[in-house]
Parts: structure tokens; sequence; C-alpha cells
């Protein structure tokens, strides 16, 4: 992987329903992502000892979304759930105007990656993984505010948004069913 290449890649508008797990535990914080900023993540080394940027990580259908928080288990013709929480699959309306397609094989190119390597298992490497470092580098591109890559669980797609770097007309709404209420995230 070369995080080089990331000023090179182009940048799309992005409008669509896309959807997060959400543990009812955290049903109070539902759009809340300052807790990534201290927790460790695919495209984050982020700790409570060395903060980083805030990331918001979306999945492109229930299913997606489901099983990358690991709610979800195995085959997904059958699959197996995890009896750790109570999930709520929350639907947001996204408008972004500078999202990287990572899915995109050209876009790859760029950066010298493919799809293994952005689905890779890093979570028992000590240092710094890949795929955190592309994150790290993507976050530095000017006006980027996200970027779409291969989920690791199933054959579709996430979306990683740096809500720190929101264009002004972006946006990220939610329609809260319980109380007829549209919130945005910020």
């Amino acid at each position: 992987m070369k995080t080089g290449g990331c000023p090179r890649l182009s940048l799309w508008p992005l409008t669509g329903t896309w959807f997060r797990a959400l543990n009812l535990r955290h049903w109070k914080t539902r759009l809340n992502t300052e807790h990534s900023r201290t927790t460790r993540s695919r495209f984050s080394n982020a700790s409570a000892s060395t903060p980083l940027h805030r990331i918001l990580y979306l999945g492109e259908n229930h299913q997606v979304a489901i099983y990358e928080v690991g709610a979800l288990l195995g085959n997904p013709n059958a699959p197996l759930s995890s009896p750790k929480g109570s999930w709520i699959l929350m639907s947001l309306q996204i408008t972004l105007h500078h999202v990287a397609d990572l899915c995109d094989p050209g876009q790859q190119k760029l950066i010298a990656t493919n799809d293994q390597e952005l689905t890779g298992q890093w979570a028992n490497s000590t240092a710094a993984a890949p795929t955190q470092r592309l994150g790290e580098a993507l976050h530095a591109v000017p006006m980027l505010e996200g970027f779409i890559f291969p989920s690791s669980k199933v054959g579709s797609r996430n979306l990683a948004i740096f809500p720190d770097r929101l264009d002004a007309r972006s946006s990220i709404l939610f329609a809260n069913d319980l109380d007829s209420r549209v919130e945005r995230l910020r």
C-alpha cells in the first residue's frame, strides 16, 4: 500500500441511505462519534493515550452493518446470532460531496492496494496496520469527507465518514421514528 497516492484519488458526491448498527446501550448517544477518537478500528490506530480523528462507519445495507459489528456471525446464507447485546439498525440519509471509492480498481491502483489488503485481519497487530496508516493518510486529503471500502465480512461495501471534515453543504440525517424528529450528526 502506498498512502502517498491518496491525494490523487478521485472524489465524487454520494447521496443515499446507509446503515448503522448500534448496540441498544448506546441509544442515548446514537449520533455521537466522539468515542471513535480513542477507539482502535480498521482505519484508525487511536487509543486513549493517542486520540485521533473521529470516524463513523456505515454499511451499504442492513446485513453488512449487522455483520460488521459482530451481531451476526458465520456464513451470510446461514448466519448465527451473537448473544452479546441487543442491536438497533439506523437508516441514515447521507449527502456528501467529496468521497473516494476504494472499491474501484482504478482508485486502488493509485494507492497500490487491493480488496484483500483492505479487508485483511489486522486486529492482532501491535504496530499500526496498513489500513490504519491509510485512514490517517485519507484524513489528511484536502476536502475528503469519507471513503467507500469493501466489507471484510460479506461481499458488499462500507462507508467511513470523517465528521470533522464535512463540507458545509453535506449532511448525515437520522429520521427518528420514536419522536418524529430529524436528527443531524455534526
